[in-house]
């Protein structure tokens, strides 16, 4: 009866696997349609991994959602960026009549240029041989999943910053730097390490714009922004050294009334160690001295819809129709937290 019982969970898993390796396939081949002329560049990445099956199913991977990733520029952008560089050296400070200068500025209503257009063979190879070649040298790699390696160390970019090869310059500039301090085999103490160390080079602080991402480059040189760049700069410098990191935030903070972001180190165990490298000691077990509130991270691969139809769907807020975002709570609550509102204006759809 038992052989009975593992035969058939070895079916309904191999059953599972051909519908995921199925659906991936389709979004492989519409991230190579919605290249376009550019197609030849993502069949190149194809074809040099056709030989190695790890590699090609992360190639496949960044390819299928690469079509909902996009960057934005103008002069405004620039010069804005150049504004922020000028006042690190002021703390962060912007006088009242520049500010009010630029405060009509929106990112938003800048063209797209979609990565699928304009990335190259050439970027997402050395990104991938990267990845792979850290990832498999940390002792701590082995604790954790593909799917784990796919979503925090792997991806190219974090959402709409400049397409820049940025990987290989955050790492010759901090390995060193985590070989010379800390030899073990704990990922907590070794980011503990990075953190520290990215504590003493400084941060300036500054909300003044609504920018897009300010990218790999820029940061590695300006270290100046809001608690998101911040964020981005641990990811950039961790994930170059095979450290598992994403960006975990309130859409409406219990304590600012806005959205609010920190940086969330995955630990073997799955759960996050949140910790803001400006502010937080980065400890086990320690969820800081926020408000409890919903938490949702940004994922770099498409979520499986919870109810069908919800991410195309009109009616439903932005929020909770974004592909790219999961709800990430249970891991900050030791016990599940319901809470029951009634709706005062019923409406007559499936939500």
């Amino acid at each position: 009866m038992k052989h009975i019982y593992n035969w058939l969970l070895l079916l309904l898993y191999a059953i599972l696997l051909m519908a995921c390796n199925k659906e991936l396939d389709r979004r492989v081949e519409r991230g190579l349609q919605f290249a376009g002329e550019n197609r030849k560049e993502l069949e190149k990445v194809l074809e040099h991994y056709k030989k190695e099956p790890e590699k090609l199913q992360a190639a496949r991977f960044l390819i299928a959602n690469m079509p909902n990733y996009h960057s934005y520029t103008s002069w405004e952008v620039d010069s804005l960026k150049n504004i922020i560089k000028s006042a690190i050296p002021l703390k962060g400070f912007i006088l009242k009549d520049i500010k009010e200068k630029w405060k009509g500025v929106y990112f938003q209503k800048d063209s797209k240029i979609y990565d699928s257009h304009i990335i190259t063979s050439k970027l997402l190879i050395e990104n991938i041989d990267l990845s792979f070649e850290i990832w498999q040298n940390r002792p701590w790699s082995k604790r954790y999943t593909f799917d784990d390696f796919c979503e925090y160390i792997l991806p190219y970019r974090i959402e709409n910053e400049p397409l820049e090869n940025w990987r290989k310059m955050y790492y010759e500039r901090y390995a060193s730097v985590l070989d010379s301090l800390y030899k073990g085999n704990d990922v907590v103490e070794a980011a503990k390490v990075i953190v520290n160390y990215l504590k003493n080079e400084g941060f300036a602080s500054n909300h003044d714009f609504i920018l897009p991402h300010l990218g790999a480059s820029f940061l590695f040189e300006n270290r100046i922004g809001s608690c998101l760049e911040n964020c981005d700069i641990t990811t950039y410098v961790l994930r170059a050294l095979g450290i598992p990191v994403a960006t975990d935030y309130y859409q409406i903070s219990p304590v600012f009334q806005s959205r609010h972001y920190w940086s969330a180190l995955i630990d073997t165990t799955g759960l996050p160690v949140p910790f803001n490298y400006t502010e937080e000691e980065m400890t086990r077990g320690y969820y800081g001295k926020r408000k409890a509130g919903k938490v949702f991270r940004r994922m770099f691969g498409v979520q499986p819809e919870r109810y069908s139809g919800l991410y195309t769907n009109s009616t439903v807020p932005a929020l909770f129709s974004d592909p790219f975002i999961k709800d990430v709570s249970n891991g900050y609550f030791r016990n599940t937290i319901e809470v029951t509102i009634p709706a005062k204006n019923k409406k007559e759809n499936q939500f």
